[in-house]
Order: structure tokens, then sequence, then C-alpha cells
């Protein structure tokens, strides 16, 4: 019987021993279950700090759109000032005006005359005159093309060439009807050419000047180039 007790009483020991060590144990697992809990509500999925977390999500992203600046409006003051435009092109001038603002003298209101001038050192003059005929003043301006015809109307030598013999000083004659308008012609003296002249001619054949067509006379008051020199000059308001 005491041997039993003993035994049984070891075995008392021994279980309040176990139930004692039991309790403490379950009491630490309450303790690290709750810690486990609370340390993951406290941690973010990738172990960062919570508040941190939410804060990074709640950011706004670079990809929401930003607003443009206002263009400017014209009130304020620009940087440098506008340049005004340039000024439209102006249409092409017209032809330009004729002579003095009168109509040029044309060839049917036009009657061409040639006088003898004399002779002077080696050189032969002559008066060509273009008179007009018409009933309104009318302008000649430069020099009168001049050529010569035989009787068959062929051209007897070259045109005359110019120079600045005579009154005329280059600017416009205004002709008022039955005014003649002068040119000098010319050529040397038979006489100092050893009879080196052309053939005589028939026809006196003018272009006025500015002009396209022709005058002409066969009243050459004896003129003959000789020489190979024939010359006339610009249009004036007096015989030379």
């Amino acid at each position: 019987m005491s041997h039993t007790h003993r035994r049984d009483g070891r075995g008392r020991r021994r279980g309040g021993r176990n139930k004692a060590r039991g309790r403490p144990c379950g009491a630490w697992g309450a303790a690290l279950a709750l810690a486990c809990a609370a340390a993951l509500t406290a941690c973010g999925p990738d172990g960062g700090d919570a508040d941190a977390a939410g804060t990074a999500s709640d950011a706004p992203t670079s990809s929401a759109p930003t607003e443009s600046a206002p263009a400017p409006t014209g009130t304020g003051t620009p940087a440098e000032p506008a340049q005004p435009p340039p000024p439209p092109t102006s249409a092409a001038p017209s032809a330009s005006p004729k002579p003095g603002g009168i109509a040029r003298c044309e060839t049917d209101g036009l009657a061409l005359s040639l006088v003898a001038h004399g002779q002077e050192m080696n050189s032969k003059y002559f008066d060509l005159r273009l008179t007009n005929t018409g009933g309104e003043p009318c302008d000649l301006l430069g020099h009168p093309g001049v050529s010569l015809l035989d009787a068959g109307g062929k051209r007897v030598g070259e045109p005359a060439t110019r120079s600045q013999d005579g009154a005329g000083d280059g600017g416009p004659v205004r002709l008022r009807p039955g005014q003649a308008a002068h040119a000098t012609v010319k050529t040397a003296g038979e006489g100092v050419t050893d009879g080196r002249c052309w053939p005589e001619a028939a026809t006196l054949l003018v272009y006025p000047p500015g002009s396209k067509q022709t005058v002409t006379t066969r009243d050459l008051a004896g003129l003959r180039v000789c020489g190979d020199s024939f010359q006339v000059g610009p249009v004036g308001d007096r015989a030379p």
C-alpha cells in the first residue's frame, strides 16, 4: 500500500509539473500569436512601413495630364514690335509718256524737205526739215533715221550715222501746226575726196524719231555722199 502510494504520489507530482509547464507554454503561444497578428497588420506586403506605402500609393503619378500655359492674349507688350507688312507691289508701269505730255508726231502728219545749208571747211551741210501738217501740236525727240535710195528703190550706201551737229540739244521739240523741226545732215566735200563719192540717189528716206514709218522726198538739194561720210544730228527747233 505504501509503495503504491509512492508511485501515485510521484505520478501526481509528475502530472502537476506537466500541468504547470503546459500553462506557461499556452500563455506564451497566445502572446506570440497576438504579436504576429499585430506585426502582420503593421507591415506592408513588402515589409515596408504601412503608412509610407499608403502615402506612395496615394501620390499622383507623372502620367497625369498637365495643363499647358495659356497662350498670350496680345494685351501685353511683345518682346519685339511687330513689323508692318510690306507694301503691296505696285502694278507694272505704263508706257512712258510722250515727250512733253503731247502726242508724238506721226508720219501721216509730217512733210519732209531738204535744203542745202552751205559748205564749211571740208564738209557740206544740209537742213533736214520735218514740218507738222496736222491740226494739233505734236512732239519730236531724238535723231531721225536717214537713208538714200536709187531710182529703183534700192538703198545707196549705208544709213547715216548719228552726230551732235546742229541746233538740237537732245530735248523734245514741240511743233505747232505749220512749224518744222530741223536736223543737220553732213557729208564730205567732193573736192577733198578725189571724187570718191556714192552713186547719185533719187530719193531721201527718213524715219522720224520714234517712228517705224517713213516719209520721203525726191528733192535732194544736190546731196551726194562722198568720202563715205554721211551723218545726221538730233532734231531741234531751228535751222543750223
